[in-house]
């Protein structure tokens, strides 16, 4: 395979956001007199979005909108303090974006995570390695819908046939699929493995290093 760009998902693919997405979660959940989440419970809840996360929190009190958009504003504002605190990097994640940046491939990140968000975990805890960074912007719909993603395409040149998706979630799998691109699972994230497979990648990883182990293999395909 011509393999010249890899589009990586964010969250439970790149960086382990989870303690600080959790942390945010219930202390907002506390101020408004509702109990914590865990973070198994938070696991469960990621990948679609941030409005997708904090209505399935807030379960059928998030069917009044005025109570969720109080508390979605005062979600983000906790998000925003505490979302550099215990983020970071995936064991051998540094290794494997230097790694990609020497054999000329190019990494992208395309995420359901709120665009300034985004720009500030990558900018704080990867600078350097990504040649584009997008995340979710208002009043444009997230992954897997690939409005936003074409025009992301377009701006860097991105070809789809010498091009994997690598994620952690249904809509990352969603995703390569709807762009007619290999998608690559990793079960490290925060769905389970079984649940992984029913979406029915094109590839399943356990671990970075079987993900860079997967790369080179489909370089030298």
């Amino acid at each position: 395979m011509n393999l010249k760009n890899i589009i990586f998902d964010l969250d439970g693919t790149v960086i382990d956001t989870l303690v600080d997405l959790a942390r945010a979660l219930s202390d907002t959940l506390v101020e408004f007199g509702l109990p914590p989440v865990t973070l198994a419970q938070t696991r469960k809840l990621l990948g679609g979005g941030a409005r997708q996360f904090v209505h399935g929190a807030l379960q059928e009190k998030g069917d009044d909108p005025v109570f969720f958009d109080t508390f979605f504003t005062a979600y983000m504002a906790r998000y925003k303090t505490y979302q550099l605190e215990q983020s970071n990097p995936y064991p051998g994640m540094v290794e494997l974006l230097q790694w990609l940046k020497n054999h000329g491939i190019r990494s992208f990140i395309f995420s359901n995570k709120p665009h300034e968000f985004s720009l500030a975990l990558i900018e704080q805890r990867l600078p350097g390695y990504f040649t584009g960074v997008h995340g979710h912007k208002p009043n444009t719909l997230p992954k897997p819908d690939r409005m936003m993603y074409d025009l992301f395409a377009k701006e860097h040149g991105i070809d789809h046939t010498a091009s994997v998706f690598v994620g952690d979630s249904e809509f990352d799998i969603e995703m390569g699929k709807r762009l007619g691109m290999p998608t690559i699972a990793v079960s490290y994230g925060y769905v389970d493995k079984p649940i992984l497979t029913t979406y029915h990648p094109d590839y399943l990883v356990d671990t970075v290093a079987e993900l860079q182990a997967l790369i080179l293999s489909l370089i030298q395909a």
